[in-house]
């Protein structure tokens, strides 16, 4: 049974009091169907930011972690903090939809829901509120909005918000993080990921929806790892998601894929030391996928999965990595011995002979081992015609 909120009866006898509806009406797809809602100019004062709103997730999060506590829309002084969010989060185009409001008002109705949480519309009425406070103006108390019907569900609010907001035109990108975020909260209200796809008009085909919850998977995992739980700022830059991205469809997909699932622990124990510690590219995470497949490079890095020393120092994380990227670069060339060879006796003639560390147990392995395969490549150029 649904129940009527306080705030929902404040709206209901504003409007019912006040000459509030306007003749524009907004056109919006409703459980399938085209609807026109009308549109009301609804004091601020009797409305609430929507916390779900996904193009602030990540920035949301973070303040409640650093706050210890889960934000109130409803209480004034949690409206702040969040109204400060959404000033901040790109203040050049802030600025400009500003200026924008100041000038000319409101020009394109928002959407609320029916106890009065802002849908879209959130960052405008942020900046309208500022200017009130600003300027004392009265005509920037209001707030001009469509008010969804009583019988809308989670997953046809879902489709709205995903719907309007990943839209471009005067409006902010979700930036990457926020959108796998809103990915997310859509599978969570219920939807599959055809129906997402489909809400979205294509953008993302059903596999790729599957794909990028999975990548977000992946995100949690290592915010987990790292002992960051939920900090998903950490990781919200460009180049940061593509490393994630990179992992998913050219590591742990492709393993898989082969049934190693035995190995995609270990491979991501090992991405995750790599991604916290040292400079490594996406590009250097996709070729994880390339080692785990060649015995003789993944050898080089496995050693890094070690229970005993769960925490590699960047200089060892990257040594073995680099070491395994020089395998796999070898075996690209391995018709090319003269090429191999000039490689090997450079890298030979950089060790210094009076060096410390070659009375070291394991250098001395290396050499013996080196020793054994110049005799077999001597032998070799013998016995060649």
């Amino acid at each position: 049974m649904r129940l009527t909120t306080n705030r929902e009866k404040q709206i209901d006898a504003y409007l019912a009091a006040n000459n509030a509806k306007e003749e524009q009406k907004l056109r919006l797809i409703l459980k399938g169907q085209p609807k026109y809602l009308d549109v009301f100019r609804i004091p601020i004062k009797h409305l609430v930011f929507n916390i779900r709103n996904g193009r602030f997730a990540a920035e949301l999060l973070a303040k409640e972690s650093e706050l210890k506590r889960k934000l109130d829309p409803g209480n004034a002084e949690d409206a702040k903090v969040i109204r400060k969010l959404l000033m901040e989060l790109n203040p050049s185009e802030t600025e400009a939809l500003k200026a924008d409001l100041k000038e000319h008002g409101q020009l394109d109705p928002g959407i609320i829901t029916r106890d009065g949480a802002v849908v879209n519309a959130n960052r405008r009425m942020a900046i309208l509120s500022t200017l009130h406070d600003e300027t004392n103006n009265p005509k920037f108390e209001y707030l001009r909005v469509a008010r969804l019907p009583k019988d809308v569900d989670e997953k046809d609010l879902w489709r709205i918000e995903a719907g309007l907001q990943f839209a471009k035109e005067f409006r902010l990108d979700y930036g990457p993080v926020n959108e796998l975020l809103k990915l997310r909260e859509g599978h969570e209200s219920g939807l599959s990921p055809k129906e997402i796809s489909r809400t979205l008009l294509g953008r993302f085909t059903p596999a790729k929806v599957e794909e990028k919850l999975a990548i977000l998977k992946l995100m949690e995992s290592y915010l987990v790892f790292i002992k960051k739980p939920g900090q998903y700022y950490i990781v919200q830059e460009e180049r940061d998601v593509e490393k994630f991205n990179s992992l998913q469809t050219h590591v742990v997909a492709p393993l898989k894929k082969m049934g190693k699932d035995s190995e995609i622990a270990k491979i991501l124990t090992i991405a995750f030391h790599l991604i916290e510690k040292t400079d490594v590219t996406h590009w250097d995470i996709r070729l994880l996928g390339k080692i785990s497949g060649e015995p003789k490079a993944y050898k080089e890095v496995i050693q890094l999965y070690d229970p005993k020393n769960p925490s590699p120092t960047p200089e060892v994380l990257r040594d073995s990595f680099d070491s395994a990227k020089e395998v796999l670069e070898s075996q690209d060339q391995h018709n090319r011995p003269e090429r191999l060879l000039k490689k090997a006796l450079s890298a030979l003639q950089e060790v210094a002979d009076d060096h410390p560390k070659l009375s070291d147990a394991p250098v001395k392995a290396l050499l013996a081992e080196i020793k054994v395969e110049v005799q077999r490549l001597i032998k070799g150029s013998k016995q060649a015609p």
